[in-house]
Order: C-alpha cells, then sequence, then structure tokens
C-alpha cells in the first residue's frame, strides 16, 4: 500500500496545472529529465518513481533488492536557482538497522543554471546534492551528505551535415565529491552520465521519419550511474548500473521506463527495472 501511496503523491501535480511551460531546452533541443542521474536545468515540477532495484550506494554492506517508491517536489523560487526535495521508501530498507521497510533519509538538491548555449545546445550549472541525517525512518542514518556537483548537458545538432544522423545525440551527466559529515564514512566521487538519442529531434530537424507521433516522441536513453569510493573501507571501489530505457515526451508530461543491470556485486545482487512520471507545473 505504501508504494501505491508514495506513487499517487507524483501523480497529485498531474492534475494541477493544464499548461507545461518548456523546460530543460538549449536551442532545438529538449534534455527529458532522466530517472536517476541529475540533469543541470531546475524548474517547478513534481515526479514519482516506483520499480525494484539494489542499494547502490558506497560502502553500504546491504545491497539486496528491493521495492522502492519515491515521491519528489522542485521548486524555482528565483530565476535559475531551483530546490528540490525527493522521499524514497523502500521495502525491504537495508540502510535501517535492523533492516525493515522504511524511508531513506530525503534526498535534496539545491541547483544554479550558470549557462545555456543555444546554438551548440549546451547547458552547465552548479550545485549540492545529498541527504539529510534523521530525516527518513527510525534507526536509519543518524549523518548527513553533501556533495558539490557540477551538472552538464549537451546535444550534438551542431555536429555538420554529413553526420546528420548523429545530430539527435545528446549527454549529461554529473560530476561531484560527496563528503559525509561522519567521518568513518567514504568520501564518493559521484560521476554519472546519460546517452540519449531523440526520436522527436530526428524528426523535426534532420529528417522526417515517417513513423506515427507516438514514437517520434520517443528518446531512447541509457542511464550510468557511477561512484568510486575514495576513502574508508572502500577505496578505490567502482560502484554503479546501467540502466537501458525509454522516455515518451508528452505535451504536459513526460513517463520513462527503464532496467537497472548493476555493474559489479559490490553494486548490487540483482537487477531492476524503475518507471518515472514527471510534470512541469507552470512556469519553469
Amino acid at each position: 500500500m505504501i508504494f501505491l501511496q508514495c506513487f499517487c503523491i507524483g501523480l497529485l501535480g498531474f492534475f494541477i496545472s493544464s499548461f507545461v511551460m518548456a523546460h530543460g531546452v538549449a536551442g532545438n533541443r529538449y534534455f527529458p529529465p532522466t530517472i536517476v542521474v541529475e540533469d543541470p536545468y531546475v524548474a517547478n515540477e513534481v515526479h514519482s518513481v516506483i520499480g525494484r532495484t539494489a542499494n547502490i550506494e558506497a560502502g553500504n554492506t546491504n545491497t539486496d533488492s528491493g521495492n522502492i517508491a519515491l515521491a519528489g517536489i522542485g521548486i524555482e523560487p528565483l530565476n535559475g536557482f531551483g530546490i528540490a526535495v525527493n522521499g524514497l521508501y523502500r521495502s525491504p530498507n537495508g540502510n535501517l538497522t535492523p533492516q525493515s521497510s522504511g524511508f531513506d533519509n530525503l534526498y535534496y538538491v539545491v541547483k544554479q543554471e550558470l549557462h545555456i548555449s543555444d546554438p551548440h545546445e549546451f547547458a552547465l550549472s552548479i550545485g549540492v546534492l545529498g541527504q539529510g541525517g534523521r530525516t527518513g525512518s527510525k534507526n536509519g542514518d543518524t549523518y548527513s551528505t553533501y556533495a558539490p556537483t557540477i551538472f552538464y548537458a549537451k546535444g550534438f545538432g551542431d555536429l555538420p551535415d554529413f553526420l546528420s544522423l548523429l545530430k539527435p545525440l545528446a549527454v549529461t551527466g554529473v560530476l561531484g565529491y560527496q563528503i559525509p559529515t561522519n567521518q568513518s564514512q567514504p568520501k564518493v566521487f559521484n560521476w554519472g552520465f546519460t546517452v540519449q538519442y531523440s526520436l522527436l529531434y530526428l524528426d523535426n530537424f534532420v529528417k522526417p521519419t515517417g513513423w506515427s507521433n507516438f514514437f517520434n516522441r520517443l528518446v531512447p536513453v541509457v542511464e550510468f550511474p557511477m561512484q568510486s569510493c575514495l576513502t574508508a573501507r572502500c577505496s578505490g571501489q567502482v560502484i554503479g548500473s546501467i540502466n537501458p530505457g525509454v522516455i515518451w515526451v508528452g505535451e504536459q508530461f513526460n513517463i520513462s521506463a527503464q532496467a537497472v543491470f548493476p555493474i559489479n556485486s559490490q553494486s548490487g545482487t540483482g537487477n531492476g527495472v524503475l518507471f518515472q512520471l514527471h510534470k512541469y507545473l507552470g512556469k519553469d
């Protein structure tokens, strides 16, 4: 029941606004929000994720797979400046001692857009992401984490015409140094990224596909959420997953689905699957 409740929180936003302003745009390029790796844009938005995945985090001793439900909200109180908060429920939750079903500490993202280049389909932001200690279920982590981070996105629409079929390609990613307030916990380098191919871009700006509108709105994507442990008991360890999937870009919302394949045994004990609904609310 808790999964349905969390999912419904995200769905509520779908009925708040009847019009969606442009977001994630640089020139002709639309960068859709992905499930795991943060993009460089800020907005007023809500999203909800459900699925099953391993508990992938540097230093974890319990990486068993479990069901997850997430609900999140983002606001843009100042132009180009955004704050987002996400609540994630796991069943079972290996971050709780003893293990039980419950919430992780709240995840937060504070982000400032620095530069958006329309001719080069490029965006750059800086910010901080992490978790707040003692904000989840009882018996969860008591320490916080914070990671100064660079967020970027680049489309390849500026390639020469003889490479026209590569123009729908785009990448997004993060580069961040995660620091825990508990010095016995590991420091981590976050270097997740995504590779996307927009059929919408192909049809509108390269050549007509002749396909239906439904298929032209698809964006095949592969996410690579990665971490390198820098200190403590996991020093030198690289963990993460490879997440192939697809995003359907609607007029007022996006729908995403992806598989989750941990890259090694330290990243998890089983494959997973994630689904996301994402909605922008009014003005960016």
